[in-house]
This record gives C-alpha cells, structure tokens and sequence, in this order.
C-alpha cells in the first residue's frame, strides 16, 4: 500500500471506496456533518435507528449512495467525542484491515478526522503502522494464495481544520517503520529448515547491497573459534548447521568514527532445548527463537532507509541448538571469551551463553551503548504476560529511554529490577557462575548473568519472550520491538 496526502472534494472524488470515522453522540466531524448534508441526514438516520452505534472498530459498508461519487462508504466506529484515539487505533484499524480483504478497493480515501486529541504526525503514523500490521499475511509457502485484494493506493485528506505540518513526515516514518516490522514478521516466520544461521547472513548481506550506509561481515565456527568465542560455539556443536555471527555497520553520523549504538540480536534459528530437550507440544515454536535477529535486520533496514544520523552497529547471533552425541551437556563448564567460567546447569538456557560472548565482542566498537535482544526467558511471559516486553539494564537512564520510546511507538516495555539480590542467585559452587538460576525471578537472573559481561559500558537488555510472536491459530511473528527500538534510535538523533 502507498500512503499520501490528496487535496480534493472528498465527496466528488471518483474512487472505490471512501472511509468516514463516526463518533457517538451528536458531534461528528466537519466531513461528517457536509455527508449528512448531501445524503439527506444518512448516518444521523442510522445513528439514530440504532442500525448504526459507532462503537470502537464497528463498521458498515454503504453502496451507491446518492450524490457521494465513491462507489462504496464504509463508516468506522471510534467511540465517545474526545476518546484517545490512539488507544483505540490498533482495534479500528484491525477493522478497518478485516473489511479490505472483502471490500476488492483498489482505491481508498481516508477522511483524517479533525477532532481527535493526537497531533497529526502521530494519528496518522499511527494508522499507517497498525494497518500495515493487520494488512500483513505470510503466504511463502501456501500452494494456493490467498486471493486478497488490498488497496494499492490510500489516499489521506484533510480536513478544513487539520493542518498540514509534519504529515509527509508522518507518512515517510510511518511507511518505513511498517516494513521494517513486516520485513521483521517476514524473517522470522521463515521455518528452521529454511533459516539457518547461513540465512541470517544472506540476507544481511543482500540488506547492505542495497544501502551504502550499511557495511557487512561474518564470522564463521572458525572466526569464532579463534575469538575464543567457546560459550557461543558450545551451544551450536549438536547440529549441522554452522553457526555465524553477523555483523551490519551502519555509518550515518557525520562523525564516522563518533561511538556506535550497538543492536545484539539473538538469533537461535531452532532451538530444541538440546540435551535438555522441551516437551514436544509447541516446540516448532521454537524456530522464533531467533527473533531477536530479526528485530535487528529490521531495524536495520529502517535506519539506513531513514539516513538516520547516526552511527548503528547490528549484531545477529545466529545458530542452533540441537541434541546430538557433540552437544554440551549439564554439567560442562565453559570457558567465554570474557575469561569467566560458567556452569551448565541447563542446556535450554543457551540464549545467554550465545549473548554473553558476543556482548564480550562488542566492547570493541568502543559503543556508546549496547541493547540485546531477546526471546530469553519464559518466566518474561510469567511476569509481563504478552503485552509488555521486559526491559533491565546497567544504565538508569538508558533503561529509562526505552520505555519512554516504547510508549511514544505504542509498543510496550516495562523496566524490571535487577540489583545485587539477585546476583547471588548465579554464583556457582565449581565455575564462575551457573547458566541457570532456576524458576525464582528467572527473567532478572537471566539479565544479572549478561550483566557480568556488560561492566564496559551503557547495557540494556529486552526480553522478548511474550512480545515477538502469537501461537494458535494466528500463529506468526509480531515483528515487535521494531518500533520500540527506532522509536528509541530516533529519540538519540534529536
């Protein structure tokens, strides 16, 4: 869909579909109140019948209706004058998605109401992302696509009284934003069998090819080998699949050599739980274990398609980890490229064994700051549900940027405590520290292990683990925190 603005009579514009929003009670905006005009009190009619209530996300689709030259109105609910619409969008967008798939509207035009309590810039990002959102399918590999028509073009007029200031940036932000997210959905939908940690690398590759600002690398079981990278490398050695740590530089600042933010993704393209193996139910779940790579190649994306000013650094830490006769083993003790020693209690905690090395490696971009990303722990879910993503971290301030960026993107994060109380829950009694503190506070002992390898510089951890994707019947990814994270970078370039 192309998202932009059109300066025409909305009700004598030819197109397939034109889309009113209609409040509850009698004051409705200025478009509203010229269409009950020319159509002889249609939608007050309705209203006041009872055929139409303009609940939040209720719709109805008008055909033919006299002097409006759009072949078919659909009116949308937004609820009581004065609502925060912004609150309410993802739900009237969601309808607004469902009636695309059945409306076959080529052409749109979108009414922006004028009396809504969001400024301009961010109603209509807003929209733009959240339909995106609801509009995506991923049909890679169904034999027999889905036969949805979804508009080619959404025209957005304003009205007499909604300026026009920041909406072209609006809609550039907005556009970008939305398919990074979905190429994010994209990538992380993708089965094991297809994304390895080979895939990883292919794509951030053909990502750099079409951006100058960005720059690729990799480092392969060799590179990591002599890294001395053995935390990493322990948790890919039961399977076939080499695992590669991918690296995209991007240089936007006009300082080169200013310090980078660093982007660590983990990239566990499936992850079995290895010798600790998981209950069979839901494991094919686990090919989104790697969705904190995706994030990354995202937001990547977005950034060099934005020409943010400012110099990123993403990491995507691909691998697998499968059972076989040269998995490591509870019990192991494993030597990192920090120096420090750690105790396998679990070889389904491999995220933070994968993490804690390459956050060892990135001291040597010299970062400003350093944001992991993760599917780490179920205990996220336990605590924060599927609504809000954990968020701890070294650095008050950092910690705090994130979650002001989270609720400026609608995407949201909630810090979690993590002080020397929990600390003491990882000392092993033969290593350094154990990889598993057990189910007490498991989300902030999973963060106080990657703090021991963070001490270098600004750190924050996003445990994903109840935000990046949905199972059951609408299985797939969220392509969350993609927003939350260029909300974030955007934030720093002001």
């Amino acid at each position: 869909m192309k998202f932009q603005i059109k300066q025409c009579d909305l009700f004598k514009q030819e197109t397939d579909c034109l889309i009113l929003t209609i409040s509850q009670g009698e004051k409705q905006t200025t478009y509203v109140e010229k269409f009950d005009q020319l159509t002889d009190s249609l939608i007050s009619n309705l209203i006041k019948k009872g055929d139409f209530k303009a609940n939040i996300g209720e719709t109805l689709t008008l055909y033919q209706v006299p002097n409006i030259a759009a072949h078919k109105v659909l009116l949308v609910g937004v609820g009581e004058q004065g609502n925060d619409h912004i609150i309410n969008l993802k739900k009237i967008t969601q309808n607004i998605a469902d009636k695309f798939h059945n409306l076959n509207s080529k052409s749109i035009l979108f009414a922006i109401p004028d009396n809504i309590k969001l400024d301009n810039y961010n109603f209509i990002r807003s929209f733009i992302e959240n339909l995106n959102h609801h509009c995506y399918r991923f049909n890679d590999y169904k034999t027999t696509k889905s036969k949805v028509t979804l508009p080619e073009n959404v025209f957005l007029v304003l009205g007499d009284n909604v300026t026009a200031d920041k909406v072209e940036l609006a809609i550039t932000h907005g556009q970008i934003v939305a398919n990074a997210v979905n190429a994010t959905k994209s990538l992380a939908n993708q089965p094991a069998n297809i994304c390895n940690a080979q895939y990883l690398a292919d794509k951030a590759e053909q990502l750099s090819e079409k951006h100058h600002h960005l720059t690729f690398s990799f480092y392969d079981e060799q590179a990591l080998s002599l890294l001395k990278m053995e935390a990493y490398l322990a948790v890919g050695r039961g399977s076939d699949n080499e695992s590669i740590m991918t690296v995209l530089d991007y240089r936007g600042a006009k300082d080169k050599k200013a310090m980078p933010i660093v982007l660590v993704g983990k990239g566990l393209t499936f992850d079995s739980g290895g010798i600790s193996i998981k209950p069979s139910a839901n494991m094919d779940e686990m090919k989104y274990d790697m969705c904190g790579a995706a994030t990354v190649y995202g937001v990547m994306q977005a950034i060099a398609e934005l020409n943010l000013p400012i110099n990123v650094i993403g990491v995507m830490a691909g691998c697998e980890n499968m059972p076989s006769s040269k998995s490591y083993r509870p019990g192991d003790i494993l030597t990192t490229m920090s120096g420090q020693t750690v105790e396998v209690i679990n070889t389904d905690a491999e995220g933070r064994l994968v993490l804690c090395d390459v956050l060892t490696f990135v001291e040597r971009f010299k970062p400003r700051a350093v944001i992991d990303i993760a599917t780490l722990t179920g205990a996220c879910i336990v605590a924060l549900g599927h609504h809000y993503t954990g968020v701890m971290g070294n650095n008050e301030q950092l910690v705090t940027q994130l979650v002001e960026a989270s609720q400026k993107a609608n995407d949201k994060a909630w810090a979690l405590p993590m002080d020397d109380d929990f600390q003491t829950q990882i000392d092993s009694t033969c290593a350094d520290i154990v990889n598993s503190a057990g189910r007490d506070g498991g989300t902030i002992t999973a963060g106080c292990f990657l703090s021991r390898f963070t001490k270098n510089y600004h750190w924050a951890h996003l445990d994903i683990a109840g935000t990046a994707w949905t199972s059951g019947t609408k299985k797939g990814a969220t392509g969350r925190p993609v927003a939350l994270l260029i909300q974030y970078l955007m934030d720093q370039c002001q």
